[in-house]
């Protein structure tokens, strides 16, 4: 039954190689394909310990010069994002929330890695020595699920920059030409900017941005300190046991264009000082104003993807310098993630994946919504035991005077190319 399950999975991680690999040359599909393996094998992004999990019949260390040889492919890391994209589709609706944030990749000891700037670390609450991230990602209030749709990374020092903003702006233009008009854009303060907010608008998404205290705005045809007016503003609505809010209909200038929005005024007995917001038209229903404000303290939600991608998969623990090589692994690790996505929609699958996790908590009720540390350390027990993963690098004579002794294909392989029959009896 193990090996079974051990197929079972890497057939999800083959699906998504050969989803991603359209626009991939086969040696670039066998190295995502190890590396896949690999990290989910590891949780990490350390070649080092990726190359040992392989357990190829050479020395580490030439397995090792290899990994770090292809690493170099930067597109990678787009055709994660184009076949994230194309995931995130069929998920995305009206309801649905899409988190805006920025993040950043930091290597405390990185001080040579190439194009590598000064970041603001936000959990450290300091400036450490890394690369900025950019990236969406959707919440599903209806399954409660968390999933990845884009992820961006850019130094100031590349050749090319421009500003943050322009990174932003083509995040967004990205995800807009996929989804359209659906979902809740949901942002922090860092995005109360003219160029980001004049895109919302003549776009026409719905969106609803955390303000500073420095914006004006007109209500009833007089400008305010937007501060001001969210202080006056009645917060007659009950939101929960210690919350309140309201709201106005305002209009907001930019660049000589006016735009109506809705401010809306947040407090509660927990915080001191008032929390401001934006959102997009005139809206005067409080049903529909709290479902902004709740999709907004979903926004977390993205804070989670990061720290998923930094905690299960190592990222920050990488060693490799090259600007290239860190953009690589990083759309290695959404591939992976992807993968666990794929495990999580079968039910029976997700089933045997946690048990192998040996979860103290296996009640239905102490399972936790995020459930990718769990599935993930389940795939780390499965792989454990595997003698060697592929056989790729096995001579043609040697490999094909094995399968010619193996018994049929399982029954969910339907049709098997070549490929996938090498794919079969790797693990």
């Amino acid at each position: 039954m193990i090996a079974q399950n051990q197929q079972k999975v890497k057939k999800e991680i083959t699906r998504i190689v050969q989803k991603a690999g359209k626009s991939l040359t086969e040696p670039e599909k066998k190295y995502v394909l190890e590396m896949m393996t690999g990290m989910l094998a590891t949780g990490q992004s350390n070649l080092t310990r990726i190359a040992g999990a392989l357990k190829e019949d050479i020395a580490v260390k030439n397995t090792l010069k290899r990994l770090q040889r292809m690493s170099s492919h930067e597109r990678i890391l787009e055709a994660a994002n184009r076949l994230s994209l194309q995931e995130a589709v069929g998920k995305v609706t009206d309801e649905t929330v899409l988190a805006l944030d920025d993040g950043d990749i930091t290597h405390q000891y990185g001080r040579h890695f190439e194009n590598q700037s000064h970041v603001y670390d936000g959990s450290a609450k300091d400036t450490k020595p890394g690369y900025n991230l950019n990236q969406v990602s959707g919440y599903n209030q209806s399954s409660q699920e968390t999933f990845p749709i884009l992820l961006d990374m850019f130094s100031v020092k590349e050749s090319g920059f421009l500003s943050k903003t322009n990174e932003a702006l083509e995040v967004i233009g990205q995800v807009k030409e996929r989804v359209g008009g659906k979902g809740l854009w949901v942002a922090d303060r860092g995005y109360d900017n003219v160029r980001v907010l004049e895109r919302f608008l003549q776009e026409g998404l719905t969106f609803m941005v955390r303000m500073k205290e420095t914006r004006d705005i007109w209500v009833k045809g007089e400008r305010h300190n937007i501060r001001e007016v969210a202080e006056g503003v009645n917060r007659r609505v009950k939101f929960s046991s210690y919350a309140r809010f309201g709201a106005v209909k305002c209009t907001l200038w930019l660049r000589g264009q006016e735009y109506q929005v809705t401010l809306v005024s947040y407090k509660d007995r927990r915080n001191k000082d008032i929390v401001m917001w934006l959102t997009s038209g005139w809206v005067k229903s409080t049903v529909e104003l709290k479902r902004r404000i709740r999709g907004y303290f979903k926004r977390w939600g993205v804070e989670e993807c990061y720290r998923f991608e930094k905690q299960g998969f190592g990222i920050e623990k990488a060693t490799v310098r090259r600007y290239g090589s860190i953009k690589t692994l990083l759309g290695l690790s959404l591939l992976s993630w992807l993968a666990l996505i794929h495990i999580n929609a079968n039910p029976r699958l997700k089933g045997e994946v946690q048990k192998a996790a040996k979860m103290e908590k296996n009640k239905k009720k102490h399972q936790p919504k995020f459930v990718y540390y769990r599935l993930l350390q389940g795939v780390k027990n499965l792989l454990a035991g595997v003698k060697r993963m592929f056989l790729f690098r096995w001579k043609r004579r040697t490999r094909k005077a094995l399968l010619d002794i193996r018994p049929p294909m399982l029954p969910f392989l339907d049709r098997p190319t070549a490929f996938a029959y090498e794919m079969e009896y790797g693990l």
